[in-house]
């Protein structure tokens, strides 16, 4: 599933993509992006490209390579669904850009209570489980797109929390997870109207409880119970100039291990760790550098003084969502995660000195050596504040 809303207001024009896959890459996102932004006179950033997360979709091109051993035949059907992928995408850009009508905006915050911190201290160790002293994010953003008639066109709404109610013997069950089902109800409830899911900030929170697809069904009926309950009520009204901030932030890698240690990853017993330090003698035999940074997309997106969505790429642990709120808090925040492109987790400081997997060993899959350096959430904080400031009306 791809959907696409357009919105516009004077010269300034953004699309939001929401997109039913896990995530995706660079290589695979940024191509399409660059053609369709040139096709549709789009600047940098207008085109946000926002995963849903689900772990229950196809593979895609160039995206977690690391963490699959394909066939030929393997590669022969990613490659076909990929390019169904792309076509389908323009498609949806193309027709919500030409469906732009005037239109009345309000905005409310529900609360979904499935979502759980999955860090789990066990002494030295951070483990997986389910952590009801953990940090989370249980917010749920709404926005209602009325047409003239008062009709409602479309409904946007938010979660931060992994795309992973499906497990067990269900998990190879083709699904958008908990976020498709939410938008089923909702569709069904307001005919007519197109529900869209973005993802929020949430990488180390897991639904509660997981394990089958009768979960995401669960979940995916609580989520839209929080979005009706916000449309039932009295909404705030979103009017105003839409203003647009992008960059791009760098954020440094530690240094890479020796050589003799990467040689040694490649005869590792795990086959994920092999992968990685192959990709990287490659790399290195080439005369090429193991990368010392990686760049992360971030944007502010304003409409008038009552909404401002605060995007990020990568998947976003919930301490950046918490923190964003705190510090945007008079700027009416809704935090987007998995936006624009996905090239790893990004952790905060705690839980880089806490370690784990969202700070370690999730790079293996990335096929990149890290961990990042504890710079990296003062370089986002500063960079998102900066993007903020730039779209506040002075």
């Amino acid at each position: 599933m791809v959907q696409a809303i357009a919105f516009k207001g004077g010269d300034e024009r953004v699309v939001l993509v929401a997109l039913d896959n896990c995530e995706v890459s660079h290589a695979f996102i940024a191509p399409a992006v660059q053609e369709l932004s040139a096709k549709h006179n789009l600047r940098p950033g207008a085109l946000v490209v926002v995963s849903s997360h689900t772990h229950s979709a196809p593979v895609l091109e160039h995206t977690l390579t690391s963490m699959y051993n394909l066939s030929p035949a393997d590669e022969e059907q990613i490659h076909k669904y990929s390019a169904f992928l792309k076509l389908k995408l323009a498609e949806a850009v193309g027709a919500a850009l030409a469906d732009l009508k005037p239109a009345r905006l309000e905005h409310g915050v529900g609360r979904a209570t499935f979502a759980m911190n999955r860090r789990v201290y066990n002494g030295d160790r951070i483990d997986f489980g389910e952590n009801p002293d953990g940090p989370v994010d249980r917010y749920v953003p709404v926005l209602k797109v009325l047409g003239t008639n008062g009709a409602v066109r479309a409904i946007l709404f938010g979660y931060a929390c992994h795309g992973t109610s499906i497990a067990g013997e269900d998990f190879y069950i083709v699904s958008g997870d908990y976020m498709a089902y939410a938008r089923q109800h909702l569709e069904a409830h307001y005919p007519g109207a197109t529900a869209i899911y973005l993802t929020g900030m949430g990488a180390d929170s897991n639904p509660s409880p997981r394990g089958t697809l009768l979960d995401a069904k669960r979940h995916g009926l609580e989520l839209a119970g929080a979005v009706a309950g916000v449309l039932g009520h009295p909404m705030r009204q979103v009017q105003g100039a839409l203003k647009l901030a992008y960059d791009e932030a760098e954020l440094p890698f530690a240094d890479p291990p020796p050589r003799e240690q990467i040689e040694k990853d490649s005869k590792d017993g795990d086959v994920y760790t092999r992968n990685r330090a192959t990709s990287s003698l490659k790399l290195l035999d080439a005369g090429k550098p193991l990368p010392a940074s990686m760049k992360l997309p971030l944007a502010a997106i304003r409409v008038g003084d009552a909404l401002t969505f605060v995007v990020m790429g990568g998947e976003d642990v919930v301490d950046y969502g918490r923190r964003f709120k705190r510090i945007f808090a008079a700027d009416h925040p809704w935090l987007i995660g998995y936006a624009y492109e996905i090239p790893c987790y990004i952790p905060s400081v705690r839980i880089l000195k806490e370690g784990g997997y969202e700070a370690q060993s999730s790079l293996i899959y990335y096929g990149v050596y890290g961990p990042f350096r504890a710079s990296i959430e003062g370089i986002l904080v500063k960079k998102m504040s900066e993007l903020v400031g730039k779209v506040r009306n002075q």
